[in-house]
């Protein structure tokens, strides 16, 4: 059984699915996991040279606003802007797993029967969408 879990991991690895590993944990608990920062994403706004991709969702809020505990899309968007400036992966793979990780963060913050995590899914399902049709019309 573990070796089927592997084989499916590193399969969806392969297809580029943001799949976060975690110690021990079961493939749901790993789709559950925050989708952190990474340590190699430099947070500046300022910059001149490509100023979007250092500037974590950069038009759009930054967390799910709600009553309570707020979702962080930090993480989310940070990996959206290393995929893009890396090109280590088509476009579209980059706003496709935007979308999984911000849904993956709705997770993380709110209960399967928590009534925010649908309006923090609708709200990742708009991002994406902005995204997509930014990437349509300028790349």
């Amino acid at each position: 059984m573990r070796n089927l879990r592997f084989m499916v991991g590193a399969a969806l690895v392969a297809l580029g699915a943001p799949v976060l590993a975690v110690a021990g944990a079961s493939a749901a608990q790993a789709s559950d996991a925050h989708v952190s920062i990474p340590s190699n994403y430099v947070y500046n706004p300022n910059t001149t040279y490509q100023r979007t991709l250092h500037d974590y969702c950069t038009k759009s809020p930054d967390q799910f606003p709600s009553p309570g505990r707020n979702a962080d899309f930090r993480g989310p968007c940070a990996r959206h802007d290393l995929c893009i400036m890396y090109r280590s992966t088509a476009r579209s793979t980059c706003d496709t797993n935007l979308r999984a990780n911000l849904k993956q963060e709705c997770r993380y913050t709110y209960g399967r029967w928590d009534p925010r995590r649908g309006a923090c899914n609708e709200t990742a399902d708009v991002y994406f969408e902005v995204v997509r049709v930014n990437t349509l019309l300028f790349n």
